[in-house]
């Protein structure tokens, strides 16, 4: 399997989603703006978000691909079918307990989980209102990974990696055709949350059963595989828990912000997640069955090798992106964002809360490989203990900066506590054996670290030089922004090549990763 070039198809795919999802988040600000409505959605999406996270994705794939490949490869794949029917039949059961318990105390919940809200009963309603839609949406996600990780145990990736254009694409669909039937916009956005989980499901259930194996509920058996897979979800889960109950403790914290704060955070992580997802979800997509199967059949040293060329990879590419967000960040906001409902005095408030975020984007990429090297070795304990320790630290930040930098100093806190995170992660990975600083790696960190310093006084020196000869080309802002990220992206490239960053050739001898 070719992991760079495995991780460029699944990168591809996910910039198109997160172009349907721009695409989206620039709707909703041009409808909702920073008010109570979307202050409301993007509370209560967090919800069946933090589950989803538990259930499905990091939790779920870290425990599941390991297992389901081993079976794959020594026992079969009518066996391994029998174990994902198995676990499928598992999953939706606690998903439907869950959905419906939720469903019924919600009212309660969003007390408990939002106290601020109770100061603002406008904000409160909408958020129990958007909630109750929305939540259902748990069990198409949750599905949707199961389905996802069968396909990427096969080394498909394409249907899961593309799916969420699918999803977006939905939303938008719903917001536009049925606002005008709906009491409110907030609610046809809540409904196309729902439209975009089945239609994810769907989007992953047909190449899966037409092209792998058809996987359909039945009795659940608690075999012995079955039993593995629990006791690795299980750590896996609390930790992947305690990253999202940190992420709660945020938002409950965050609803004691006046109207408009949640927003600002909303639309900021938007854009710092594009890099996140198009660098570090797409690496540890391929990298976490790579490293399973080369663990797995004793390449432990083609398993670093695996392992060092991602963490290169992923710094080569999320460095520009990590100084291109601090120092374009008004730009960035103005540009996507300024229109409609989405006020000038709104522009500044998110802008600093994006560079709040963003200066943790390195490390947020980063822990995505450190964390697949982890699961790839059956190690979910270690990352939950070290999750724990940063869901206190976070909490502690968050009560200190609240008060004096508001939404900007929930943002911090967050990229503090990640930071912390890696460090800790690598040296525990670097003491276990499994992490080494070789030659080509300390090499290839002192050249991005070169050109990262080269172009971070490029792109401060000539931002506003580039900004007022594109705005006398073509005055368009979309124009603009895209002619800006085009020199500077074309700056960095030139830094790079004689320094051997990103050098085709240079990775070209590392390219095909084989089992």
């Amino acid at each position: 399997m070719r992991l760079i070039r495995s991780a460029f198809s699944v990168a591809t795919l996910t910039i198109l989603s997160r172009m349907a999802g721009f695409l989206r988040e620039m709707l909703q600000a041009h409808y909702f703006g920073a008010g109570a409505i979307n202050d409301a959605l993007k509370l209560a999406i967090r919800i069946p978000s933090v589950f989803r996270r538990i259930f499905a994705e990091g939790a779920f794939n870290a425990s599941f691909i390991p297992i389901f490949s081993k079976i794959l490869t020594s026992q079969g794949k009518k066996e391994a079918v029998e174990f994902a029917q198995n676990i499928f039949s598992i999953l939706a059961i606690t998903l439907s307990v869950l959905i419906i318990l939720v469903e019924l105390f919600l009212p309660h919940c969003i007390s408990l989980l939002y106290p601020g809200l109770l100061k603002t009963p406008d904000r409160l309603s909408y958020t129990i209102q958007f909630t109750r839609i929305m939540f259902p949406f748990l069990m198409f996600i949750s599905l949707t990974a199961f389905f996802s990780g069968i396909l990427n145990s096969f080394e498909r990736f394409v249907a899961a990696a593309s799916s969420p254009v699918a999803g977006n694409l939905a939303i938008i669909g719903a917001l536009l055709y049925l606002s005008p039937h709906l009491d409110n916009m907030g609610s046809a956005f809540s409904w196309g949350i729902f439209l975009c989980g089945l239609v994810q499901f769907l989007w992953v259930f047909a190449p899966c059963s037409l092209k792998v194996a058809l996987v359909l509920p039945k009795s659940p058996k608690l075999t012995k595989d079955v039993r593995l897979f629990f006791q690795k979800m299980i750590p896996a889960a609390l930790g992947s828990g305690i990253v999202q109950i940190n992420l709660f403790l945020d938002m409950m914290i965050g609803s004691f912000l006046p109207t408009g704060g949640i927003s600002y955070m909303g639309y900021a992580d938007r854009l710092n997640q594009l890099p996140l997802s198009t660098i570090g979800i797409a690496i540890s997509t391929v990298l976490l069955p790579l490293l399973s199967k080369q663990i797995r059949k004793g390449h432990l040293q083609a398993a670093q090798q695996s392992q060092n060329l991602a963490i290169e990879f992923s710094l080569s590419l999320s460095m520009p992106a990590f100084i291109g967000l601090i120092l374009l960040a008004p730009l960035l906001i103005e540009t996507i964002f300024h229109h409609g409902e989405f006020r000038a005095e709104d522009v500044m408030p998110t802008a600093y809360t994006l560079i709040a975020f963003a200066s943790g984007l390195p490390a947020y990429v980063l822990l995505k490989v450190i964390s697949t090297s982890f699961f790839a070795h059956g190690d979910t304990k270690n990352p939950m203990i070290v999750a724990g320790i940063c869901l206190t630290l976070n909490v502690v930040l968050n009560l200190l900066l609240i008060k004096p930098l508001a939404y900007v100093g929930l943002a911090l806190a967050t990229s503090f506590s990640a930071w912390v995170n890696l460090i800790i992660l690598t040296i525990i990975l670097k003491k276990k054996g499994f992490f080494t600083f070789d030659a080509m790696l300390r090499e290839s960190l002192y050249r991005i670290g070169l050109v990262s310093t080269l172009f971070f006084i490029f792109l401060y020196t000539c931002r506003e030089p580039m900004e007022m000869f594109l705005t006398h080309i073509s005055p368009n802002r979309i124009w603009l922004l895209g002619g800006m990220m085009t020199l500077s992206l074309g700056a960095y490239l030139a830094m790079a090549y004689p320094l051997k960053v990103l050098h085709w050739k240079d990775i070209k001898t590392r390219l095909d990763t084989t089992v």
